[in-house]
């Protein structure tokens, strides 16, 4: 099967609602991301070692920084979203890529096949991965739904976080390729040892 780079989407950072201790209040974060470059409209777009330029993050401890610095997710994943998201709120949810927060929206690759150290190529850009993404707080208060975080991790749906090792320029429907690495510990698995350790 393919792999291939579906959508590329970036956000600047804003504020979210959180529910704190029963109180509402505001914080800053960089979640709401929008598509720059899609299968119909593939924009050429500049990657550096800090992630995609004109793309934030509130928080460079959590998500960012030079380890974090692009969020890699399966589009295999948006339909199972799109059903708990209807299901919880009773309406009929459609959500477009980058609405979990992430940079790249991919096809062909879940976290059972992806493992850290693994390197993928895309267009110009060289990457490696890092680890799970661990879904806070943030994620919950922007889907409105109180089970999505322990749902990303129990499904493994959590996607995975790049290191740039090579910068360059990308673009919507690049083929993606992985070079193996030491493949000691899969996303799929870190994402079962954080949930047994929430456990």
């Amino acid at each position: 099967m393919s792999i291939r780079l579906e959508t590329i989407s970036t956000g600047l950072v804003k504020p979210i609602w959180v529910r704190d201790d029963n109180e509402l209040r505001t914080i800053m974060s960089g979640i709401y991301k929008t598509p720059i470059s899609t299968l119909t409209n593939p924009q050429l777009i500049e990657v550096t070692r800090a992630g995609i330029v004109g793309d934030e993050q509130a928080d460079p401890q959590a998500h960012g920084g030079t380890e974090k610095a692009l969020y890699m997710y399966p589009q295999e994943h948006y339909p199972f979203w799109s059903s708990l998201f209807s299901e919880a709120k009773g309406q009929s949810i459609h959500l477009e890529h980058g609405y979990l927060g992430e940079n790249l929206t991919i096809s062909g690759l879940s976290e059972h096949d992806v493992y850290v150290g693994d390197r993928l190529r895309i267009g110009a850009v060289e990457c490696a991965v890092t680890k799970l993404r661990e879904p806070c707080y943030k994620f919950t208060a922007k889907t409105g739904v109180a089970t999505a975080a322990k749902a990303m991790i129990q499904d493994a749906r959590s996607g995975w976080y790049l290191r740039v090792l090579q910068a360059g320029f990308l673009k919507a429907g690049d083929a993606i390729t992985v070079i193996p690495g030491p493949r000691e510990c899969s996303i799929a698995q870190q994402n079962r040892a954080l949930l047994h350790r929430g456990d």
